[in-house]
């Protein structure tokens, strides 16, 4: 994998739209929840509840479609280099954090699949998505912001300014 100077402007553009993706599956996962339950027992869903569950659906296949193109501009641009005098404890953590970002946000769409189309009794796993999800987009944030405002590197800035 190559390293660069920064992210492509294409890489951090995808970055931003897999966020704001995955905050709208954050806010409408329950709704996929209630109506599975519902549609089990026989019981009705309201239709704001419906909505929010097809959401859930499209939004998740459209953030796995979005993972593997970022996947594959991953492997055809790279990624920055860490920044110089960064802990090697701290580099592995951060790519710990990211490569269990892209695992996470590939395996969660899959596994949401699976369990909607009753292929495979994973719905308990897929549940189990949300907080490691919301566990790992902690770390990250906090490491982005750590290495801003403590550190005064300018990794946070990379996401934000493409590399020339």
């Amino acid at each position: 994998m190559a390293r660069r100077e920064g992210y492509a402007a294409p890489q951090i553009l995808m970055h931003w739209v897999i966020v704001l993706l995955v905050i709208v599956q954050l806010v409408v996962a329950e709704s996929m929840t209630e109506t599975v339950d519902a549609l089990e027992e026989g019981g009705q869903v309201a239709a704001s509840v419906a909505t929010g569950a097809s959401i859930h659906y499209w939004v998740g296949i459209a953030i796995l479609a979005l993972m593997l193109v970022r996947l594959g501009m991953r492997l055809t641009f790279g990624a920055p280099a860490h920044a110089p005098g960064s802990p090697p404890a701290q580099n592995l953590a951060a790519n710990v954090v990211h490569g269990a970002l892209y695992l996470v946000l590939l395996a969660a769409p899959i596994s949401g699949l699976v369990a909607y189309y009753d292929l495979a009794d994973v719905g308990d796993v897929h549940a189990l998505v949300r907080p490691i999800l919301l566990i790992l987009v902690l770390l990250h944030i906090a490491g982005a912001l750590f290495n801003q405002f403590v550190r005064k590197d300018g990794t946070l800035m990379r996401m934000f300014r493409p590399a020339p």
